[in-house]
C-alpha cells in the first residue's frame, strides 16, 4: 500500500513537470498564442476531456447494470 501511495506521488509529479513543458512549448507558437489556436486548443481539450470521461465512467455504468440484473 505505501508503494502504491509513492508512486501516486511520483505520478503527480511528472505530470507537473509534463505540464509546465507542454505549456511553456505552446508559448513559444506563435500560432499558439492567437486567438484561432487558443480556440482551436480549447476545443480539443474539451472534446478529449468528454470522451476520456465518458470511457472511464463507461465501465462502472455497465458494473451497475450487471448488479442489477443479477
Amino acid at each position: 500500500m505505501k508503494k502504491l501511495i509513492w508512486m501516486e506521488m511520483v505520478l503527480i509529479g511528472a505530470s507537473v513537470l509534463i505540464f509546465r513543458s507542454v505549456w511553456n512549448f505552446l508559448d513559444s507558437k506563435a500560432w499558439a498564442s492567437g486567438g484561432v489556436g487558443l480556440t482551436v486548443l480549447l476545443v480539443a481539450g474539451v472534446l478529449l476531456a468528454a470522451f476520456a470521461l465518458h470511457h472511464i465512467q463507461k465501465p462502472t455504468e455497465e458494473k451497475e447494470d450487471k448488479r442489477k440484473v443479477g
